[in-house]
């Protein structure tokens, strides 16, 4: 009685990962698997994981960067056209020696 668990988990090759969990969590994770619940304890956190990474994915951090720098902020503009114009600044002056 393996369900969604052992689906995802035969699929390949892996990395082995280290982590550390509460000693009740990790009772709960043997006690799940003593049940025939999930496979092993490492089934149920490389799932938990992944399941995380599709809710907080590459799409999700491109939202938040999206919605983090869709408002100008005009002090950090210049901030940026300071360190640009120095950049090439530094550059000009190197190339001069």
């Amino acid at each position: 009685m393996y369900n969604s668990y052992t689906l995802w988990y035969v699929g390949g090759m892996s990395i082995p990962v280290t982590a550390r969990l509460d000693e009740s969590v990790v009772e709960a994770l043997d006690r799940a698997v003593d049940a025939g619940i999930a496979p092993t304890r490492g089934a149920v956190v490389a799932r938990a994981v992944s399941e995380w990474l599709d809710r907080h994915g590459e799409d999700a951090i491109v939202e938040s960067y999206r919605r983090r720098y869709a408002d100008s902020d005009s002090a950090h503009d210049e901030l940026l056209e300071k360190v640009a114009a120095f950049s090439v600044a530094a550059c000009l002056a190197d190339a001069e020696r």
